[in-house]
């Protein structure tokens, strides 16, 4: 009855959702993404450029996408490690809250 009890506890729990904010998304490329890639261009730094990264082609041989979309973004800022295990990109992980922003300041970038 107990195992039930905790079951059901872990299914109705709230689960932390966040709106994806562009601005705070803009402060997080800032201090996470700047220190390797230039924000406001597609020149490579130590990494590829990131303006207009979504919706872009990777530029990173050997990366499964087609495009820079949600769930490719989503991949890649979980553990590039993971998608490319050569890659030179390493970083601390990125909370997911931090990660949905990052990517809604992608999108809210593009073209501008």
């Amino acid at each position: 009855m107990m195992r039930f009890g905790l079951l059901l506890l872990l299914l109705v729990a709230p689960v932390p959702v966040y709106a994806a904010d562009a601005e705070r998304g803009a402060v997080v490329a800032e201090v996470r993404c700047l220190p390797c890639h230039h924000l406001h261009s597609q020149w490579k730094r130590i990494g590829p450029g990131l303006k207009d990264i979504y919706g872009r082609a990777p530029t990173i041989i050997g990366v499964p996408f087609e495009v820079w979309d949600d769930a490719a973004l989503e991949a890649w800022l979980s553990g590039p490690r993971k998608i490319k295990p050569n890659t030179r990109m390493s970083m601390p992980p990125i909370a997911a809250r931090d990660r949905a922003d990052l990517i809604a300041y992608f999108k809210n970038d593009v073209g501008k």
